[in-house]
């Protein structure tokens, strides 16, 4: 195996995982402020919520009845 092409491989590797790290950051920070304001919503309105939960539950179980 030619090692010139083992070192480009690795540099390539090592540059775009620069490249990825500052938007997997903003990525996770994005995903916390969903949840917050996720969490936020489920706090004021817990009723809609379980009432939304519950239908979504019935309507994934007669889908899932309907392919059995």
């Amino acid at each position: 195996m030619d090692t010139t092409v083992t070192g480009k491989n690795a540099e390539r590797t090592h540059d775009s995982d620069d490249g990825l790290r500052p938007r997997i950051e903003e990525l996770k920070e994005r995903m916390e402020t969903l949840n917050d304001q996720v969490k936020g919503f489920i706090k004021a309105h817990p009723t809609a919520c379980l009432m939304g939960a519950l239908g979504l539950g019935y309507l994934f179980a007669r889908i899932a009845r309907r392919r059995s």
